[in-house]
């Protein structure tokens, strides 16, 4: 047992010089080659003339790329604007509902509390008298309208079909909805 635990000791020291030198050897040809770049005259860091002409011009398009103020007189989101096909798009429902703005009434429900189902961006709203719902309040729900105030301003709604109104202001080229 004694010659293995001797072995063992022998082989780990032997292992301990051979990485010892190993890595003096890797620091020594690191070095020279550190001091054989210095020895370079010609190298030099930071006067590249071209490269700090290319960052100059590429600063400068940037400061006046933030300096320019982008304003749209209208959501550039919105594309109730976009060209229009009439075969393929005029007689989507959903499409043309979603282009609408402006509430419009589906229907009156009449009854002890009258209500109203009132259609705004692809939304259907069932209201009754006082409610509010996106910026409007409903002022009264008659026996064939709706009045809303909101904004400032008071609307009053009265049934219509939404297709056959939308498709045709598309068609005439009013986008104002």
């Amino acid at each position: 047992m004694k010659t293995y635990s001797q072995l063992f000791w022998n082989l780990l020291i032997a292992l301990f010089f051979v990485s010892v030198a190993w890595f003096g050897w890797l620091t020594w040809n690191l070095r020279t080659q550190v001091a054989e770049l210095k020895a370079k005259p010609d190298i030099t860091v930071g006067t590249d003339q071209r490269l700090q002409a290319t960052v100059d011009e590429l600063e400068n398009r940037l400061k006046e790329r933030n300096a320019f103020v982008f304003e749209s007189r209208s959501n550039p989101l919105e594309l109730s604007r976009v060209v229009i096909s009439k075969n393929i798009m005029m007689d989507d429902k959903n499409f043309l509902a979603a282009l609408e703005k402006k509430p419009r009434l589906s229907c009156i429900i009449s009854g002890e509390t009258p209500r109203a189902i009132i259609r705004l961006r692809n939304k259907n709203h069932v209201v009754s008298a006082g409610d509010r719902f996106e910026g409007f309040q409903v002022a009264d729900i008659g026996k064939d309208q709706v009045r809303l105030s909101g904004n400032g301003q008071s609307i009053t709604l009265r049934v219509e079909a939404a297709t056959k109104d939308l498709a045709k202001r598309l068609s005439q080229g009013n986008f104002d909805f």
